[in-house]
């Protein structure tokens, strides 16, 4: 699904860094911890809440940057490094990466085989052959697919078994699970409002420091940075929400001179549909950004007929496409209009809204 967290693999994750984008500025607020950092090897990273607590904060930003090391597949020190260095056998996972595994089984339940965490070594195949201006082999692929898959692994609880040779486990795509730790601790803490952010995975609740409901936006494909163009604005209704975007419209592969997406489809071993230029996912209330995460994979996979599929799980989605003549093309679940607010009209080039 998604690439690995780490600095070597930060050109594929930055291009979602501003996907979904906090609404509201800190200037005058009182009362609130706000801080950024960067993390992951080069990820924007950000926590705000009130009231603010030092001690509060120290903990959620120690749940952030355990990520890191529970989860960053181009570290061999990490734990998930240490077991795709490992091969085959038997390996005790620790509670939170046991439960990392738990919510990526269940969502690849959920997507129909869309999302997969076994999706390491087609990301290394297509980066290679990035590098080295070569199209892979059908048996390349052949090869590489014989490691991705539920039959490459099983798993009890704490005891992980995998059963397969080149098996590369990749979590780059739950990091809104991170999220989730962090705002557990925070919402037993006390706060009253929140909103933390990494790269396109945000999650708000409470009244933001200019004393409305926080707002995150989704950019238009065609002028990403530019905030007066964000294809639309999301509210909160009172919940809270989660929410995540995945799009390939910053820095996507190139091999042999054709464009590819950077999000592979696990059951074929191919690069996603171009014409796929952003998934959007919303979720309402807490604690599910990882699942939103992953919907946003596993809706880039299936284009359009991922729609119900994300209604199914509860999510609301926005999908855009690149049409023949160049314009762009909204796909929406039913309810997605009802968290958009007012915004200024359709850009220019665009369609279907």
């Amino acid at each position: 699904m998604f690439a690995s967290i780490s600095g070597r693999a930060m050109s594929v994750l930055l291009p979602m860094g501003f996907c979904l984008t906090a609404c509201g500025v800190l200037s005058g607020a009182e009362d609130w911890y706000a801080e950024e950092r960067t993390l992951y090897g080069g990820i924007p990273v950000q926590v705000r809440f009130t009231p603010r607590d030092d001690v509060l904060a120290t903990a959620a930003w120690g749940a952030l940057t355990a990520f890191d090391d529970l989860a960053n597949d181009w570290r061999d020190d990490s734990q998930i490094g240490k077991i795709n260095a490992g091969g085959p056998g038997t390996y005790q996972l620790s509670p939170e990466l046991a439960e990392m595994f738990a919510l990526s089984e269940r969502m690849r339940t959920a997507t129909d085989g869309a999302f997969e965490i076994t999706v390491g070594p087609l990301r290394r195949m297509w980066r290679g052959a990035e590098k080295n201006g070569h199209w892979p082999t059908p048996e390349a692929i052949a090869t590489v697919r014989l490691s991705i898959g539920p039959s490459a692994y099983t798993r009890a609880g704490s005891e992980l078994r995998v059963l397969r040779p080149g098996v590369k486990f990749d979590f780059g795509g739950i990091k809104g699970h991170a999220i989730d730790a962090a705002a557990a601790i925070l919402r037993r803490g006390g706060t009253r409002a929140a909103l933390i952010q990494i790269s396109g995975e945000t999650a708000c609740w409470g009244i933001s420091p200019r004393g409305q409901a926080h707002k995150i936006a989704v950019p238009n494909p065609d002028a990403p940075d530019d905030l007066e163009r964000m294809w639309c604005r999301l509210q909160d209704q009172g919940e809270g929400m989660c929410g995540s975007t995945s799009g390939n419209y910053r820095q996507p592969i190139t091999v042999d001179g054709r464009v590819l997406y950077h999000i592979y489809d696990p059951r074929s071993g191919q690069p996603s549909d171009t014409h796929v230029l952003s998934v959007s996912i919303l979720i309402p209330g807490a604690g599910r950004s990882g699942e939103a995460d992953a919907l946003t994979k596993a809706g880039v996979v299936l284009g359009v007929a991922g729609l119900p599929l994300i209604e199914r799980a509860g999510a609301q989605g926005l999908l855009l496409l690149r049409r023949a003549d160049g314009t762009i093309e909204e796909h929406t679940t039913s309810g997605w209009s009802r968290f958009v607010v007012r915004q200024a009209p359709t850009p220019a080039g665009s369609a279907g809204r």
